[in-house]
């Protein structure tokens, strides 16, 4: 894949792929950028002696968080194999091969079509 989609520089991630040790590993072997897409915080802990004025502001209701459908598509994607659906394997190298044969289904069909 490497040879092939050379112009690649930036990848975004679930918050789960939040490891120093991968992106820099990522930075280092292939020189592409790792973006973390954080959802918006929806519950805080303060101390019930906080004034309201310290508390901090959220939100209501649904915005659109920048590049996190990139994300969501992708795990859409993903769990369209029913393999995938489910945690059916106990060994995870096992998922990650699932899910190489699964990302190389979805670029086949979009190379191909």
């Amino acid at each position: 894949m490497r040879t092939k989609y050379t112009k690649v520089k930036k990848m975004w991630a679930d918050m789960g792929y939040q490891g120093r040790n991968l992106k820099n590993h990522i930075k280092e072997e292939y020189d592409i950028d790792i973006e973390i897409v954080k959802r918006p915080p929806c519950r805080f802990w303060v101390h019930k002696d906080t004034p309201p004025e310290l508390l901090p502001t959220r939100e209501q209701g649904f915005k659109v968080q920048p590049r996190r459908w990139v994300v969501e598509r992708t795990f859409a994607w993903v769990n369209r194999n029913r393999r995938l659906s489910k945690e059916y394997d106990l060994l995870t190298t096992s998922t990650e091969n699932f899910i190489y044969l699964a990302m190389s289904r979805v670029m086949l069909k979009r190379e191909y079509a």
